[in-house]
């Protein structure tokens, strides 16, 4: 690439480093198309062709038909060539353009490799010499007439420039192009700038991309008036800025920022509250400046859930897959119909736009079983959570199973304390005080024999806890118990 029109473009991409590679492999590319092996469309991107038909071919390689979907990596490769060699401006920014198509992190690699190949070969001062030059170059892309080179210019000023780039940045936060506006203001917090109010604008943009990247630069700034306007943009922005908001504060190793993502709980959208709980589950998971017990214990003070939101929130995250455990072809029918023994409704991570590792995972369920256990029976519909537990005794992930199976009995037996003067009795306030039959479920769960046999042992075993809780209840309070598996029992039991 050059820094303009027509100007050294030949010269540079004759003599850069692995200028004749890429090169090489992009008529390669081409030439396999000639043959036959390949898209016909990449032979066109070859030098024997016309700057006209080059530049159609690759606008074209940006959206390719279905019958070329397998030669994904050889036309992203033929672009990467043709972006970085091509002599003509416009034939080189159509290959931008495609590129970004294809994935948007294709540009960062490119400018990447710019930077490379301008900075190959300097060593000491004059390596550093040769950085600056680099940061001169894509700083005047940055104000170039092609949205296509603003573009990489933006990305690649913020891999090389420093902290005097700032104010080149900040002029582009009005440019025309969203993606220039986006990668402008990220660039900005990169190199160090420091300007909350410079970003403020930004934060509330129309456009998803520009706003998920002003919310991106101020995490980086990591300064008290960066977290104090994204947290009064979680409190008072629409919707789509309070989730892109929460999504990112995760991010974010910072006390304030636990508490805006604790109050954003709240929040009366529910993709906006689990994007909160996986954010909060993210945080404490990394066990830095917020430590889940803080996090645990400024739940159950506050009490920010008067009904089943942030339970079905945290719910969400600890049923959610992790990367490694993403269905294949043949799961997906049963994913989608509510096969998983254990799920909760929705994906967690494309609510909260990350995905869920492990330890989130586990520290999310954990959550929800204490908020089920102190929650308060008058204002909480605990029903669906209640479910969710027994249904987690088949959890996938064993840990998430065994919490399920220790919380289980410890909230049926808090429900028992209300006072219950025998089993028959405690049964039923149980059901009309948890929404749910539990003694039932867990036999269910207990005789199923299409259940892995870990789950149906935490069933039996949640069982015994569960008659043990209720005998001491009953003992404490010096009532006769009996523990009444059928009516039969109690009428055999006192006529025999």
């Amino acid at each position: 690439m050059d820094d303009g029109p027509g100007t050294e473009e030949t010269a540079e991409s004759a003599g850069s480093a692995g200028g004749a590679e890429r090169g090489d492999r992009s008529a390669s590319a081409a030439e396999r198309s000639d043959r036959g092996d390949g898209p016909p469309m990449l032979a066109r991107l070859g030098r024997r062709f016309d700057a006209s038909t080059r530049r159609e071919a690759a606008e074209a390689l940006g959206n390719p038909s279905g019958s070329m979907s397998a030669e994904q990596d050889r036309i992203v490769e033929a672009l990467f060539g043709t972006a970085l060699d091509d002599p003509d401006e416009a034939v080189r920014a159509a290959a931008i353009e495609s590129l970004y198509f294809h994935d948007d992190d294709h540009v960062d690699r490119l400018a990447r490799r710019i930077a490379e190949r301008r900075s190959a070969g300097g060593t000491g001062d004059g390596r550093r010499a040769t950085r600056g030059r680099v940061a001169e170059a894509f700083a005047r892309w940055v104000e170039h007439d092609r949205a296509a080179y603003r573009m990489v210019g933006a990305t690649g000023l913020a891999v090389v420039g420093d902290e005097g780039d700032a104010p080149r940045f900040r002029e582009a936060f009005d440019d025309g192009d969203a993606r220039v506006r986006a990668r402008a203001v990220r660039g900005y917090a990169r190199v160090g700038g420091e300007r909350v109010d410079a970003v403020r604008p930004l934060v509330d943009a129309p456009n998803d991309l520009v706003r998920g990247a002003a919310a991106d630069a101020l995490v980086a700034m990591d300064s008290d008036d960066a977290t104090e306007l994204l947290a009064l943009a979680a409190r008072r922005g629409n919707e789509r800025l309070r989730l892109t908001v929460v999504r990112r504060l995760g991010a974010l190793d910072r006390r304030d920022a636990a508490g805006v993502l604790i109050g954003s709980l709240r929040d009366p959208a529910e993709r906006v509250r689990r994007a909160a709980a996986a954010s909060i589950t993210t945080v404490i998971a990394r066990a830095g400046a917020v430590s889940a017990g803080d996090v645990r214990d400024r739940l159950l003070t506050e009490r920010p859930f008067d009904g089943d939101g942030p339970l079905a929130a945290f719910r969400a995250v600890a049923a959610e897959r992790t990367a490694s455990e993403r269905p294949g072809p043949d799961e997906i029918g049963a994913e989608e119909s509510g096969a998983d023994r254990s799920g909760a409704g929705g994906s967690a991570s494309a609510e909260a736009g990350a995905s869920i590792d492990a330890e989130t995972r586990r520290y999310a369920a954990w959550l929800c079983c204490e908020l089920l256990e102190a929650a308060d029976p008058t204002a909480t519909d605990r029903s669906a959570s209640v479910e969710w537990l027994i249904d987690a005794l088949d959890h996938r992930d064993r840990l998430v199973a065994d919490l399920a199976a220790a919380y289980l009995p410890r909230i049926v037996a808090n429900e028992s304390d209300e006072g219950v003067g025998a089993e028959s009795d405690a049964t039923d306030d149980n059901r009309s005080a948890l929404g749910v039959d539990v003694e039932r479920r867990l036999r269910e769960l207990a005789s199923d024999e299409t259940a892995a046999e870990d789950a149906r042992e935490r069933a039996r075993a949640v069982l015994r806890r569960f008659k043990r809780a209720v005998v001491e209840t009953a003992a404490d309070r010096h009532v006769e118990y009996v523990y009444v598996r059928w009516p039969a029992d109690y009428t055999e039991r006192n006529e025999g």
